[in-house]
């Protein structure tokens, strides 16, 4: 039997990996058990979700770095030109970093064959891979969205997997990790947009109104103080005053982070549905569900246009084949909004995006209505840029990334994937190996 450490920090990293698929493919292997540490052993749901005779849940002791190990974490991308020198930096940085007690008991109780950082963007797992480097244990680092690597991960494990060939390559030219070190195997949350065996939700059994066409709009969490809804009320005015030239309505999707409260005066507006998450773990924040995840597809599917501030949601929409339009301007907060998305995302993980014209932007409240217009009227306008996005941006297609995922831990806990009973199989011409060196072609289980 061999234990494997996993982190799991927050409600998204328990969507991610315990939902979506990794900690399933893990179990199936009968010598495989599972270690998580996690805030999550306080919350009661969250054990008896997840607590088995396989899996035991202990106290996650998070590192907040000091004042120096922080210049280090926050600095080592700009220094170093290689990947020895990232390493050298790396070794410095952990002289720095203790070893808490809790760690040191559980790893001479446990004697993990791996351990795995469920988010290494963070530096709370950076007190863990340091113990595992102490103890002779390998290490793995489940970046969990496109956007991290660009972002500088603070902690640094032996290994990464991530979700594409783009954040492969940017591993190994933004924080020197060896082309070997990394493993694209898909974005586990995004699978359910590719179950052929699921029929999405119609309009009206959304609790939506199949006579009128639907605008999703997905708000963001770029500050706790940014106040969005400023674009619902240039919405409203425009659908009220026929600004907007087709009966519309709004489904206004809530950012987990966003604040609920100063979205609650549109509750009673004929136009607006309001979709506020409802999954909230005490200890972890706000997760999902393979339920919401499915909410979510559905959206996907029955909405006319997507509307969103540069998140992810651009990605599914492309899924989806949903017209999509970023929104980049805002009367009431415009130095955040030039600060956030114009001058970090635009320049950081959407600039590709945005520079290859894939998905138009509305710069002020003109363009926002013009191209809703445009969009309800010819929803095939810039259909193949959407395709350019799922090739390029989501290139795993067959549903099967939470398994791969899930392989490549198993692999790199030194287990064969394929006592787990996967059929290693291709399931889309758009798959790609989990790990060349797991002599893998993909890790996709019958349908």
């Amino acid at each position: 039997m061999r234990t494997i450490f996993i982190t799991a920090q927050t409600g998204m990293v328990v969507r991610d990996l315990l939902r979506c698929g990794p900690l399933e493919t893990i179990l199936r292997h009968p010598d495989a058990r599972v270690v998580l540490l996690t805030p999550g052993v306080r919350d009661p749901a969250f054990v008896q979700e997840f607590a088995s005779e396989r899996v035991l849940i202990v106290p996650y002791q998070p590192y907040a770095p000091s004042t120096w190990a922080w210049r280090l974490m926050t600095r080592r991308w700009r220094h170093a030109r290689s990947a020895q020198q990232a390493d050298a930096l790396h070794r410095l940085e952990a002289r720095l970093i203790p070893t808490p007690a809790a760690y040191a008991a559980l790893f001479a109780q446990h004697r993990p064959s791996l351990v795995v950082s469920g988010d290494p963007l963070r530096p709370g797992d950076a007190n863990l891979i340091a113990t595992a480097r102490r103890h002779g244990v390998p290490s793995l680092g489940s970046v969990r969205s496109w956007d991290n690597i660009l972002k500088h991960l603070r902690t640094r494990p032996d290994a990464l997997t991530v979700w594409n060939d783009r954040n492969a390559r940017e591993a190994v030219s933004v924080d020197r990790f060896r082309p070997q070190q990394v493993t694209p195997v898909g974005a586990p949350q995004l699978d359910v947009y590719f179950d052929p065996h699921r029929v999405p939700k119609s309009a009206a059994e959304l609790g939506l109104d199949p006579a009128k066409k639907t605008l999703l709009l997905a708000t963001s969490s770029f500050t706790y103080d940014s106040d969005q809804t400023y674009l619902v009320d240039m919405l409203l005015a425009a659908i009220r005053s026929g600004a907007i030239h087709q009966p519309l309505q709004i489904v206004l999707r809530l950012h987990p982070d966003d604040r609920v409260g100063r979205y609650l005066k549109y509750r009673h507006a004929p136009e607006v549905i309001l979709d506020v998450p409802e999954r909230y773990l005490a200890t972890l924040g706000w997760t999902m569900t393979r339920a919401d995840l499915e909410r979510m597809v559905d959206l996907m599917h029955c909405a006319d246009v997507m509307v969103n501030y540069a998140t992810t949601v651009t990605l599914e929409s492309a899924i989806t084949d949903t017209p999509t339009l970023l929104v980049a301007f805002s009367p009431i907060d415009p130095d955040e909004m030039q600060r956030y998305v114009v001058g970090l995302h635009f320049r950081m993980h959407y600039k590709d995006l945005v520079e290859r014209d894939l998905v138009p932007v509305a710069w002020d409240q003109s363009q926002l209505i013009n191209w809703i217009n445009r969009y309800l009227d010819d929803p095939s306008l810039y259909r193949a840029q959407r395709a350019t996005i799922v090739r390029e941006w989501v290139q795993f297609t067959d549903g099967c990334s939470g398994q791969r995922l899930g392989a490549a831990i198993l692999g790199h806990a030194g287990l064969d994937p394929r006592a787990a009973g996967l059929d290693l199989t291709v399931g889309s011409p758009d798959s790609r190996p989990a790990d060349p060196s797991l002599g893998l072609d993909a890790a996709c289980s019958s349908r």
